[in-house]
């Protein structure tokens, strides 16, 4: 290697390393405007952004139904706006089962005026459903699993 090469190669190193976090950056900006409401960042188009955003937050809500049906029924035709309204300011940290949990508590804390029977079945449906006592058929079952 020439003193040329290896003068050079540090340099060649640490710019890599600097257009790397660059682009870290760049993608955590992004990240945060399509699905936690952060602002969108120079050099995107504003428009598509918050379409596509409006796009992952709908598809969060229609996997948040699937894996907890109740919710839908529940709040009937205002779980969709009230989960795009979630989904906009709260982004999934856990599984999609976290999740609805974690939106049926904001709808109770910050979700607006509920029906007092829908604040009742929301309040059970977080409720976790009490340990039954077990009987001799369940021990007999892990029993017999062992």
């Amino acid at each position: 290697m020439s003193d040329q090469t290896t003068a050079q190669a540090p340099t060649g190193d640490q710019d890599l390393a600097a257009a790397r976090q660059r682009l870290a950056r760049r993608q955590e900006e992004l990240l945060a405007a399509l699905v936690a409401g952060g602002p969108v960042p120079a050099g995107f188009d504003p428009a598509q952004v918050r379409a596509q955003s409006t796009g992952l937050a709908a598809k969060r809500r229609g996997t948040t139904a699937k894996v907890a049906p109740d919710l839908p029924r529940l709040l009937g035709e205002r779980y969709g706006p009230l989960f795009l309204g979630y989904a906009r300011t709260h982004p999934q940290t856990g599984g999609y089962r976290a999740d609805a949990r974690a939106f049926a508590q904001w709808v109770l804390a910050e979700g607006g005026p509920l029906a007092a029977d829908h604040r009742r079945a929301l309040e059970q449906w977080l409720r976790p459903a009490p340990v039954r006592p077990s009987g001799p058929l369940a021990r007999l079952r892990r029993a017999l699993r062992r």
